[in-house]
């Protein structure tokens, strides 16, 4: 029997998104790889949650997080349904300073040479 995804559930896949992606981006300016990358399994799973139940335009509504970290992971994860929009925020962190502007140049770049899953 298949389990009917409610409003509710995307809500809270979202706040665990939004949580993993601060949490992510702190660990990565402290320089903290295994909870970077603890972090960045709990975003994939959240995110494969989300394409499975054709939920993942809802991340929209982070492209104006206050944290850079949610807006890098909602613009990378919303390129291939969203370009332009993910395009103009990672262009926005690319001009900041820090790691975070050059993982959104990274990005933009990788996406343009067609390496990043569409």
């Amino acid at each position: 029997m298949e389990t009917v995804m409610t409003m509710k559930d995307t809500t809270a896949i979202i706040e665990k998104f939004v949580e993993a992606s601060m949490k992510h981006e702190e660990a990565t300016n402290e320089g903290d790889y295994k909870t970077a990358n603890k972090s960045y399994k709990i975003i994939m799973k959240m995110v494969d949650f989300l394409k499975d139940h054709q939920e993942i335009n809802k991340l929209s509504e982070l492209l104006n997080h206050s944290s850079v970290g949610v807006r890098l992971w909602t613009a990378t994860i919303l390129l291939p349904v969203s370009e332009l929009e993910s395009l103009k925020v990672l262009n926005q962190i690319s001009k900041g300073n820090g790691i975070h502007s050059f993982e959104a140049l990274t990005i933009i770049k990788e996406w343009e040479n067609g390496n990043l899953k569409s």
